[in-house]
């Protein structure tokens, strides 16, 4: 079954604004009742001023990219595989900056209604950042 181009242009555009470092813009793809969670750090925010906060603390770090290596989009909702990395020069969900460079594999799960994510959870490993950011972990 082909992605639905609607969904498949949200995540394109959903992912460019991760990349751009801008927590406003990365929330312009949420409801205002969004549900986001990130299972890597056991955490999930309810409503886009919680959400705001955590986007600015992790995911739209300036010169952090992502980038989408597969995606599964429907009417209602989508499923992308991704990687995301950079150099850790600026604190990253609390963690002081090391200047090393990291990239990670993930995958996110969400439902869109209304041309809006209403709901995402991130998948991703949390041990392999620490171990590449030489964070207490050999």
């Amino acid at each position: 079954m082909p992605n639905d181009p609607k969904t498949e242009e949200l995540v394109k555009d959903y992912v460019r604004a991760l990349g751009s470092g801008d927590p406003e813009q990365v929330c312009s793809f949420y409801a205002d009742n969004i549900v986001y969670e990130d299972t890597a750090v056991n955490r999930i925010n309810y409503g886009i001023e919680d959400v705001k906060k955590f986007i600015a603390s992790s995911v739209s770090a300036p010169g952090m990219t992502s980038v989408v290596d597969s995606c599964y989009a429907t009417d209602e909702g989508f499923g992308i595989a991704w990687h995301r990395g950079g150099i850790h020069d600026h604190d990253l969900l609390g963690l002081p900056a090391t200047g090393r460079f990291f990239t990670v594999p993930g995958a996110s799960i969400a439902r869109v209604k209304n041309g809006k994510i209403v709901r995402i959870r991130d998948f991703w490993n949390n041990l392999d950042l620490m171990k590449q950011l030489g964070v207490g972990i050999k």
